[in-house]
């Protein structure tokens, strides 16, 4: 790995922890929003009465979406140079484009939806519906992001750009995201959509998760990130 490239990686690095710190504050200013269940007075008030920490959540939110994709584009581009055959890093990168995509939609038309309420108190009434309605589209996200954690786990399995336990630790996460996912099929209580369990125990391992791939990036302390195989010479 050349200099060039080590400091593109710590770069990466930093996106990544950035991000992560934007989406832990943006998750302590909603701290208070009520959940699917609470009744739609409850959810209104909330929404007319917490303008401007949703909004301001709002905006750490999308610039942690930004920072993300930054960080997977990095990942992508560590996997490629160490395994440029493999078909692994492109997935990687399109995985978190995904997510990054549905993150980014999310988060807008809930800061659009919170303002438009806000402004017009007669259509509060209605909160609870497109309320409802983003926390279930922020579950099944979920499944989105299993797909670069997915490809991640194959990428690390097949190169030495991070140590091999972290492709175990990468898989693990991949199926705690994907069983908050399927909440939506009908769970309740702990398990219901949004609950602590089935939201916050799967973001809490994808933060701990980017955390260490962060560190190990800003750190410039790669194992290896030299080609696993190389193309044979062409002719002469």
């Amino acid at each position: 790995m050349t200099v060039r490239e080590g400091h593109e990686m710590r770069w990466g690095g930093l996106a990544g922890l950035a991000s992560l710190v934007l989406a832990i504050v943006a998750g302590i200013l909603l701290r208070n929003a009520p959940g699917i269940v609470a009744s739609p007075e409850t959810i209104a008030m909330y929404l007319a009465g917490s303008l401007r920490t949703i909004m301001a959540a709002v905006v750490l939110a999308a610039a942690a979406v930004a920072l993300f994709m930054w960080f997977g584009a990095t990942l992508a581009t560590a996997f490629r140079l160490a395994d440029p055959d493999s078909d692994a890093p492109a997935v990687v990168l399109s995985g978190f484009a995904l997510t990054a995509a549905i993150g980014f939609m999310a988060t807008a038309v809930f800061g659009g939806m919170a303002y438009t309420l806000a402004s017009y108190p007669a259509l509060l009434v209605l909160a609870a519906v497109p309320y409802t309605a983003l926390t279930i589209v922020g579950t099944i996200a979920g499944l989105a992001i299993a797909l670069p954690l997915a490809a991640c786990t194959v990428a690390m399995a097949r190169t030495d750009v991070f140590p091999r336990w972290m492709a175990w630790f990468t898989g693990f996460v991949a199926v705690i995201r994907v069983l908050g996912a399927i909440t939506v099929l009908g769970g309740g209580g702990v398990l219901m959509p949004g609950s602590a369990l089935a939201g916050m125990l799967p973001g809490a391992l994808t933060g701990l998760w980017m955390l260490v791939l962060g560190g190990y990036l800003v750190r410039e302390h790669l194992p290896s990130i030299s080609p696993q195989r190389r193309q044979a010479p062409g002719p002469a």
